[in-house]
This record gives structure tokens, sequence and C-alpha cells, in this order.
């Protein structure tokens, strides 16, 4: 194979020209050696060197046509014969007009030869031509290859996330929700379906790209990666792959996004979540994996709307929260989702019990913000150190904007500012939180101008300084309703909520950029 004219091209070309002492001789050698051999086609070459026609043309031509023929027959070959074939063309892939065939047949094969496989990885220009089926199985030996192909994946994933996140107007000049968009809708994102694609029927990529995203969720501390790994697995189940009956979280999975879809998580759904949870053997690292689930704003999302459902719901019943069994599984759902990044980080895959203190104290008051001693102490200690305690108050925050009970909001909104004052490691204001508190202060009606300066002074100007995604948001708010505001109210709010030095360059940039806005729009 290696004296193969073809496989040597412009090399062997040269040498022949340079070994001849008439040029043109030379050619008419190349041309009399390697002329196509093919009956019907060399009496109708003379015709076609008078017609102008270049043999390149017609060499091209008849390619094309024997490349067509050939893969019509590749369906109606045998294994045998495949293999034998594929040994025999495998050494021309270097030539880019027969690559086409070469990867077409290894496409036949389910498992192929990895001396094939090492050849097409150590080459570039072949991996590249590689179709997904073929690269698939490169994958498989070679986690580098998979990680390099599916980064800019899921890089490019975060960012349409994080867009939709600090986006205030959208195409259609509304108002934003992150939350708006049904799970279904979101699977069909061209990521997804791509990684989803590349997944293939391979448990063993599967498997890689879960543990990828355990991994740069605990790097990054980014929840969007619990929201692909649920995204994933449900796009597997709607597809019917066998990979989601090797998955041991599927049916959790399958039951949360139920629950997400229907934006509740009512007495049925909570008792199948939380019975998953309690068969789950202790130590189990699959509790891991049901975290990040849980973990997922979306869900977490839900859960937290389906406890202060469920609290409305006592309080209906003349009951205490601690009366309640539903409020108990929904709450052990948002513990465990809360403690995902500790879960997987120190692999301690064992269930803590519920705060007693949350239950029996929090949140009684938290139903009562309007009574003469809220916030107490003891109140302001717990959401300042409980990571539950935080996001059911700012859960329940949301929903009073959505009632549109502002006198109630601004009571504890201010609490929460001023718990975050005093906030432990490992307590942070949810972004579903600072997202809809914008979002609801804009729609279906903005709220009206004292009630937004209210909700400026009492909790924006206090927490922005000294949070990222505080002020980011806060940005986000400012740019949609600047115009509403007094000039001296507006400069004042802008000069307490600019960035200082500990905060990152997007901050800066950000704030920067709405100061150029609202000064542009003067």
């Amino acid at each position: 194979m290696a004296d193969n004219p073809l496989l040597r091209g412009s090399q062997y070309v040269e040498e022949i020209l340079k070994g001849s002492d008439d040029f043109l001789e030379g050619i008419a050698a190349i041309q009399r050696e390697d002329a196509v051999r093919t009956g019907c086609a060399q009496p109708a070459l003379p015709m076609l060197d008078l017609h102008g026609v270049s043999r390149r043309d017609v060499h091209s031509s008849l390619l094309q046509h024997m490349q067509a023929r050939m893969l019509e027959k590749l369906d109606s070959l045998d294994d045998k014969t495949l293999s034998k074939l594929l040994e025999l063309s495998f050494p021309y892939i270097h030539l880019e007009d027969a690559r086409n065939i070469v990867m077409k047949l290894l496409q036949r094969f389910p498992i192929i030869d990895e001396k094939y496989l090492l050849h097409l990885a150590e080459h570039p220009e072949l991996y590249t031509s590689c179709p997904t089926a073929v690269k698939r199985q490169i994958w498989q030996i070679n986690q580098g290859f998979f990680g390099e192909a599916v980064s800019p994946l899921l890089d490019k994933y975060m960012a349409e996330k994080e867009s939709v996140m600090f986006t205030v107007y959208g195409s259609d000049k509304k108002a934003t929700n992150f939350f708006s968009v049904s799970p279904k809708t979101r699977r069909q994102s061209a990521v997804v379906q791509e990684l989803v694609d590349m997944i293939g029927s391979s448990l063993p990529l599967y498997n890689t790209l879960v543990q990828f995203l355990r991994t740069l969720y605990l790097r990054t501390h980014i929840s969007h990666y619990c929201t692909l790994r649920s995204e994933i697995i449900m796009s597997l189940h709607e597809r019917e792959s066998n990979i989601r009956s090797a998955d041991p979280c599927h049916k959790f999975a399958w039951c949360l996004d139920a629950c997400v879809k229907a934006d509740h998580v009512d007495s049925k759904k909570a008792r199948e979540l939380y019975t998953f949870l309690e068969t789950t053997p202790t130590g189990e690292d699959v509790l891991g994996d049901i975290s990040m689930l849980l973990r997922d704003p979306y869900a977490l999302n839900v859960v937290c709307r389906s406890i202060i459902a469920c609290l409305h719901d006592t309080q209906k019943q003349w009951k205490l929260p601690r009366e309640s069994d539903e409020l108990e599984s929904l709450l052990r759902l948002l513990q465990l989702g809360l403690k995902a990044l500790a879960i997987l980080d120190s692999k301690d895959y064992t269930q803590d019990a519920l705060d007693v203190g949350l239950v029996v104290k929090f949140l009684p008051e938290l139903m009562n913000p309007m009574s003469l001693t809220f916030p107490t102490q003891g109140f302001l200690t717990l959401l300042a150190s409980n990571p539950q305690a935080m996001h059911i108050a700012t859960s329940y925050a949301v929903h009073l904007l959505e009632k549109r009970d502002l006198l109630t909001l601004n009571v504890l909104v201010s609490a929460i500012a001023t718990a975050y004052a005093n906030h432990s490691e490992g307590v942070e204001l949810p972004d579903a939180f600072l997202h809809q508190l914008v979002y609801c202060s804009l729609y279906p009606q903005p709220i009206g101008v004292t009630e937004l300066c209210n909700i400026i002074e009492t909790f924006w100007v206090p927490c922005a300084p000294s949070s990222e995604p505080v002020l980011l948001h806060c940005c986000r708010l400012l740019w949609a309703t600047h115009s509403q505001l007094k000039a001296d109210l507006l400069e004042d709010t802008l000069e307490a909520i600019k960035p200082g030095n500990q905060l990152s360059t997007v901050a800066h940039e950000q704030y920067n950029t709405l100061v150029a806005h609202i000064n542009h729009q003067k």
C-alpha cells in the first residue's frame, strides 16, 4: 500500500516528472499508468478532450458516480465483507475525495476496531470529519476528546441561562420571567438536543457527562449545571432511551419534572418524592444526584412555592406547621436540594434531621409578619444562618409581591435585608428571588412609584453594595424604572449602590452601562 500512487499523491507525480527527460512524455506516462480502467469510460476520453472537458472533471464525475453506487451497495453487504472492505479502504482515508466512503463504512460498525479509532484521533483533520456516530466511539476511549467537544456547548448553555436571568426585557419588549418557560420547551434548546445526540445510546458517555456536570457545579457553584442534569435525563426519557433505566434517579427526575410542569408539588407527588428519599439506602451516592436534581432553580422554586401554599393551607385549617406531614416532606426536599454542594463535596450521603426551630418558631412567625413583635431576634438569627429559612422567606416575599400586598412585603423585605447584613457563609439571597422581585415589580402592571421607592430604600440599597447578584438585579430594575424616579432620589440610589472594589469587573461594567444608559435618556 505504501507504493500506491494514490496514497503518495503529488509526491508521486513530482518524482515521475523529475525523472523524465521529456516533460510531456512524463505527463503522458502518468496518464497511461494511472488512467481510468473502466472499459466504458476509456473510449469516451478522446471525445471529451475534443469538447474541452478536463480529465480532472471527468475523474471527479466518475468518482462521484462510483461513490454513489458503492454507498447503495453497503446496506446489502454482510459483516465479514464490510470488515474486509474497511481494511482495504481505510488507507485511503487521508484522500479527501475518498474519505466519505470510509466514514460511511465506519458508521456501519457498532464496535469499531480500536486501531482505527486511535488513528482517527491522532489526525485532527480526520477526527473533525468523523460523523457523530464514529466520534462517539472515539470519545468512549478518550474522555479528553469528549470534554473538548462538550465544553463549548456547556459554556453556551450557561451564557444563555445567565442572559435570561439578567435580562430586563425580551425581544417582544415584555418583562422576561426566567421561570415562565415550560420544561419541555427548555429541553428543545439546540444545546440540550446536541448534547443528547452526542450521547446517543452510550451509557459510558452519559455517565461521563453527568460526572462533568457534578464537577463543574462543585467547582463553580452555578446551579444551572443542576438544571442541565435534569434536562438531559428527561430528554433521554422523551426519546425512550435505554439509558433512563440505568439511571437510578430517572423516576425521581420524572416525578419532579411533572411537578415543575404543574408549577406545584401536590400532596401525592410530595409523598412520592419523599418515599423515594426514604427508600434510598443510607450512604448511597445516588443521594448526591438527587440533591442536584432538587437544586435545579426551577425545581427549587416550585418546592418553595409549594411550601408557601402548604403554610397557607395549615393556617386555614387552624393547624401549626409541625402538624402537617406534607409540609415536612416539602421541607426535606428543600433541605436536600440546598445541601447539594455539601453532599457532593464531602460525599456524606446521609440525610439530616430538620431544624426544629425552623418548623416550631420561624415558620409560624413568617406567616404573621404584621404582628407587633415581628421580626424577633430569633427570626432574624435563623434567617441569617439557615439557607432553608432564607429561601422560604424570599419565596413568601415574591408571593406577597404577586398578590400586590405591598405593605406586608415592605415589612418582610426589610427583615430580609437586616438579616442579610449579618448573614453567615453559605446563606445567600437566591437568584430566583432577586429575578422575580424585579419581574413582579414590572409585570403584569408596574407597582406604584411610592411602593417602588420603598422597596429600593428598604431592600435594594442596603444589600446591593456588598452582593454582586443583588447589584446586577438592582441594575435590571433601575434600567426599567429610572424614568419614574425623581432625579435626586435616582442620583442618591446610584451613589448608594456603586460597587466596591470587592466586586468583579462584571459588576462594575454593568453599573457603568446603567449610568451611561440613564445619562443618555436625559
